[in-house]
């Protein structure tokens, strides 16, 4: 169960996840030999950056789903990582510990965003750095749009079930708006892009429809024949090079500021 946890966010999510981990660990530039904890670590994937792009004393990352958890521990490339049950909004670790608090494409999913930034703070030393990042979902900058324009466009009648299940979204500004009002300072905003490739149509279909994310979800209630009328209607939209291999644009938005 946690290997296939682990793999089927990687295959869905990860590879992008780890580019825009190198750029927003190159952007908040941390001294090496801190210590570092990753609020809503999923499976390690930014703390795994982290251990090895910078140096770090130790690194914490802490998840509220023990499946994450649990993949997170048992995969290979996580070892020297800590990882722990926790939740964003209540974090298990007392006050002043951290050198640096960060978090990655967490934190449209928590229901009080500002208590958990004020954890985030809280736990963090004085003149310590606290960041994140999240997709550019409200310019579409994000992997599933293609998957949804073609719902759309082929099954309209569909897109209301969609509403009901999907995937929150996070505002451009509404991040940094969180950090003003938990009385951060020297709060700084970065967009971070990167081309998103895929071998071929497949690379594209399969891990989006095999997987526990919204896609996921709204696939298994597809029909047969809807599924193929999506798909073919991706190939028709899908910015298909000669070869069959698909790239476009994905853009996350960053934040950092000072406790």
């Amino acid at each position: 169960m946690s290997d296939n946890t682990y793999a089927q966010y990687d295959n869905f999510m990860g590879r992008w996840s780890r580019e825009v981990a190198t750029q927003f660990l190159d952007w908040i530039d941390i001294d090496e030999g801190s210590s570092w904890l990753d609020v809503g670590c999923g499976a390690g994937m930014l703390a795994q950056a982290v251990g090895e792009r910078c140096s770090p004393s130790t690194i914490i990352g802490a998840d509220p789903l023990e499946k994450s958890i649990t993949a997170a521990r048992q995969h290979p490339d996580n070892t020297g990582i800590n990882f722990e049950i926790g939740d964003a909004q209540d974090l298990p670790f007392e006050d002043d510990q951290f050198d640096a608090v960060i978090s990655g494409l967490m934190i449209k999913f928590v229901p009080d965003k500002l208590k958990a930034v004020n954890e985030m703070k809280r736990v963090a030393h004085t003149g310590s750095t606290i960041a994140l990042y999240d997709w550019n979902m409200d310019s579409n900058m994000n992997t599933t749009r293609h998957f949804w324009s073609a719902v759309a466009d082929v099954i309209p009648e569909r897109m209301e079930d969609r509403a009901t299940d999907r995937t929150p979204m996070t505002e451009i500004d509404s991040i940094a708006n969180l950090f003003e009002a938990a009385g951060l300072n020297a709060i700084q905003q970065q967009t971070i892009s990167f081309t998103t490739q895929f071998r071929d149509l497949n690379d594209y279909w399969d891990p989006i429809t095999n997987n526990a994310q919204n896609v996921g979800r709204f696939y298994q209630t597809m029909t047969n024949a809807q599924r193929n009328e999506v798909l073919e209607r991706l190939r028709q939209t899908l910015p298909l090079a000669a070869d069959g291999s698909i790239s476009f644009e994905s853009r996350a938005v960053a934040v950092k500021g000072l406790v």
